[in-house]
């Protein structure tokens, strides 16, 4: 009996190992997944920025075609994505470390069911530039599927370049290559 007691405690803490270095190497890979270079896919032939209305989380909208003429990052998002959760503060801060709100703005569309999640994420007091995408139509658009995704999109509304799976946007390799694909 006593030994049938030793095994299973052997094979429950085995098993507590196991687990232990299993959540570890997630958690390395997560971390190595935000430090690794900044690849961007150029696209020859992007997605324009539709005219529509989006919907901010405050109840008002701004209609996308508002944002022509400037440098637009559209980010894809939700919280319930952890990689989603740890880029999007150095996203929001794009703006102000690329030089003024006139440089570029940011739309952040949130992919979550309902707005309750999102709210909560920003202790009820989300920054204007998080919208949702109730109908779709963007994440249809530009061919969202695996989170997150940031697309570039150009002055003349037109996606350039695409940004699939989380980055460091505060590191100085992500400034440097929005900055080379800006206008000056």
């Amino acid at each position: 009996m006593r030994g049938r007691f030793l095994r299973a405690v052997l094979l429950l803490a085995g098993l507590q190992g196991l687990i232990v270095l299993l959540y570890l190497a997630v958690q390395r890979s997560r971390r190595v997944q935000l430090e690794r270079p900044f690849p961007a896919e150029r696209l020859a032939e992007g997605p324009s920025l539709p005219d529509v209305p989006v919907r901010r989380l405050d109840g008002s909208t701004i209609r996308l075609g508002s944002l022509r003429g400037r440098p637009v990052v559209l980010h894809f998002w939700a919280t319930w994505c952890p990689p989603c959760r740890e880029e999007l503060p150095g996203l929001l801060d794009l703006p102000q470390a690329l030089g003024g709100s006139p440089r570029v703005e940011v739309v952040a569309v949130a992919l979550d069911h309902g707005v309750e999640a999102v709210r909560a994420f920003f202790a009820g007091d989300p920054p204007d530039v998080v919208v949702e995408d109730p109908s779709g139509l963007l994440r249809d658009l530009f061919q969202v599927g695996r989170l997150p995704v940031t697309f570039l999109v150009g002055p003349d509304g037109t996606a350039v370049l695409r940004f699939a799976g989380p980055r460091d946007w505060r590191s100085a390799e992500a400034h440097e290559i929005l900055r080379s694909a800006l206008p000056p």
